[in-house]
């Protein structure tokens, strides 16, 4: 097209200035529904911690969103005042439950059922013969679970929480089916896999974490944990024996390469594992 039958520059510029505004108004209005979005949430993980009278949780939580509670002060003032109180209960909540939390620990793992150990001495107190250990920071108000295989979570130390965490790692490591024949099998294979791909003969001694390196690699959701439980039930329970051959779990006094073993008390550390021929 010619430049005599050209659209007049004016109104080019025009309606490229009005699209310029309008994103600008997009960008702004993004910005603001961003805010919003914030509040939106922060209030609704607040609802929740206060539902369930978690005080540990909403002091973290006021503390970690400082800047959203900003824009809720100067966009409300009634909530702003709503908010302060929370924070003030929240605070009394909190020292009461650092006074007596070995009391209510207690009386909430009794009435949920969970493994409390007897031996467990405040601030460190363990679930299910020793499996995990929950660790109880009072000046952070925060606390740390783990089991045998590295830390597992870390929280503020509310006890509903403490319960809601240990019931699930518990029913996630225990709470499976165990098949002794179906996990042997599963050993003896990959057990046969790795020494073929090294040159090695059976009966050979194999390191026991290649085991577990193999099965993360190959098996979907593979966590090396219920592996151990699952161990240290065929060790109890058996069968130990597969075509013709004795599963034999041998000790390590490397603890980072070895695994413990749950509920068999004075086995140490296992390092390796073989195949004995049985005779």
């Amino acid at each position: 097209m010619s430049s005599t039958n050209s659209f007049p520059e004016s109104i080019i510029n025009m309606i490229g200035e009005q699209a310029a505004k309008e994103l600008h108004q997009i960008r702004k209005v993004e910005a603001q529904l961003a805010e919003v979005r914030k509040r939106y949430q922060f209030l609704s993980e607040l609802n929740t911690c206060l539902k369930k009278d978690w005080p540990q949780h909403i002091i973290a939580l006021l503390n970690k969103e400082s800047q959203t509670i900003k824009t809720i002060d100067t966009d409300n003032s009634t909530l702003k005042e709503i908010v302060d109180s929370i924070r003030s209960i929240a605070m009394e909540k909190a020292a009461i439950l650092q006074r007596r939390f070995p009391a209510f620990l207690d009386d909430a793992c009794k009435a949920s059922n969970l493994p409390l150990d007897r031996e467990s001495r405040d601030p460190q107190y363990t679930f299910a013969k020793g499996f995990f250990t929950l660790l109880i920071d009072y000046q952070k108000g925060r606390a740390r679970l783990s089991d045998y295989e590295g830390r597992l979570h870390e929280f503020p130390s509310d006890i509903g929480a403490v319960v809601e965490y240990v019931q699930n790692e518990y029913k996630r490591v225990f709470g499976k089916a165990f098949d002794g024949q179906k996990f042997i099998k599963k050993l003896r294979n990959h057990y046969l896999a790795i020494i073929k791909k090294e040159g090695l003969t059976d009966g050979s001694e194999l390191p026991i974490r290649r085991i577990t390196t193999r099965l993360g690699k190959y098996e979907k959701g593979f966590r090396t944990d219920e592996f151990i439980v699952h161990l240290s039930r065929l060790v109890a329970e058996g069968p130990v024996e597969i075509d013709n051959r004795r599963v034999d779990l041998l000790q390590t006094k490397d603890s980072y390469q070895g695994i413990y073993l749950h509920g068999l008390a004075g086995r140490g550390y296992i390092g390796y594992i073989t195949f004995k021929e049985v005779k």
